[in-house]
């Protein structure tokens, strides 16, 4: 008696305030239901990541690779002939509201995948790794937040990890796993995850990526987000900030974060604040700079490196966090300590121009055949299809099968 008084007021209450919220009821939106519904008999599909994109203006969000990675997501499920939810993947909320529906995929991650799944532990479920394994993710941070300490004697509280992947999460089994970072540290409990680079954000004015190396290569962009320790920004101050021989270019960091690392005034360390990839500035900070510098102690492939990469920037990445797929196309830290790291940069600061101008060159070639849109289309579309396979358990003999109506030929596959 007492709850139906409470959610009667509840809703006069709602009635007569909502109007004045609209805007933030459209952002503060956690669930998408019922995309591609065409018959009650379909098979569903429960999306657990984020429905941001479902919510904005396209045309004024680029900064946001994974907007259209979700859309290519849901077109390739569509196809299949899945109707879709899609729920925020933190929001326990929007579980309540779906957890009724009986759904036979579920895809994604964070708390609310982690709920959902076991409430239906029938279905067949994806864990979408878009970061390292937590346990990775918490013990690195942990360590560069210690020396952090070391250095400056202040304690800062963990930033990014546990955020969307939490130590519980990956104490279940999920039927299948796909991620965008290492795959040695989910080889326990999956013997063949699958990979996927994400993508990443071209500038559409960039005509060339040739330039004079033996200026840029003294010019190094630290490109990040939210983060700045974990993503080894400190670092990088520490060690600029002690010499005028080669600039470090900031882009993305917060004026949060800038007043916490207490970030110097210098001529050789350059803060841009958030920039826009597809901006005149940032074309101009990609002719400056030869490389790209993230010192990060844990990621799920950055979509910053891959920016950097389409660009032609040569990635200068920790080996083990996220990046080892790279092979070849990457320059790979063995230490993250500032001596290690400060004798790198002299090596780096006077390397040869025209290996420099080849490097970039194959870096710029990679980048375009593994991190457009297009690219991450197909091989998700492989992906899913070849577990779509493996759960109808199709002779491995037969050439062609039939998922869901649709008519595929394996051998392209």
């Amino acid at each position: 008696m007492i709850t139906n008084i409470i959610t009667k007021t509840k809703d006069k209450i709602w009635v007569r305030l909502k109007e004045n919220f609209y805007i933030h009821r459209i952002k503060d939106s956690n669930i998408v239901q019922n995309i591609n519904f065409d018959v009650h008999s379909q098979k569903k599909l429960l999306i657990s990541y984020v429905v941001t994109g479902y919510f904005v203006n396209i045309e004024k969000t680029n900064g946001k690779t994974l907007i259209n990675e979700i859309f290519k997501i849901v077109k390739i499920f569509s196809e299949l002939g899945y109707c879709i939810d899609i729920i925020d993947c933190n929001n326990i909320q929007s579980v309540k509201l779906v957890s009724e529906k009986k759904y036979d995929l579920i895809f994604g991650f964070g708390e609310s995948f982690y709920q959902i799944t076991k409430l239906q532990p029938e279905a067949i479920s994806i864990l979408y790794m878009t970061e390292n394994h937590p346990f990775i993710s918490y013990r690195e941070e942990k360590r560069r937040l210690d020396y952090y300490f070391t250095r400056h004697g202040r304690y800062i509280k963990l930033e990014r990890s546990g955020n969307f992947y939490k130590l519980h999460h990956l104490d279940t089994k999920y039927s299948y796993v796909i991620t965008l970072s290492e795959t040695e540290p989910l080889l326990n409990h999956y013997k063949n995850p699958y990979t996927i680079f994400p993508t990443g954000i071209i500038n559409p004015q960039l005509i060339s990526t040739k330039k004079n190396h033996q200026l840029s290569r003294k010019h190094f962009l630290w490109l990040g987000s939210r983060g700045a320790i974990h993503k080894g920004l400190d670092l990088l101050i520490d060690i600029f900030s002690k010499r005028d021989d080669i600039i470090l270019h900031v882009c993305g960091l917060s004026v949060k974060e800038k007043k916490l690392i207490n970030f110097p005034k210098r001529k050789n360390i350059i803060e841009y604040g958030y920039i826009d990839i597809k901006s005149d500035i940032f074309l101009k900070i990609m002719e400056k700079c030869t490389y790209i510098i993230l010192p990060s102690c844990s990621e799920g492939f950055s979509t910053s490196i891959t920016t950097g990469m389409l660009h032609g920037l040569i990635p200068i990445v920790m080996k083990d966090t996220g990046f080892n797929r790279l092979g070849d196309n990457a320059i790979f830290l063995d230490d993250y300590r500032l001596d290690y790291l400060n004798n790198k940069l002299n090596e780096l600061a006077v390397e040869s121009p025209e290996k420099l101008n080849i490097f970039s060159k194959k870096v710029f070639d990679y980048a375009h055949n593994n991190f457009i849109i297009s690219v991450f289309e197909r091989n998700f579309r492989n992906i899913i299809i070849d577990i779509l396979l493996r759960e109808n358990e199709k002779p491995k003999d037969l050439d062609t099968h039939n998922i869901n109506g649709m008519f595929i030929n394996y051998k392209t596959y």
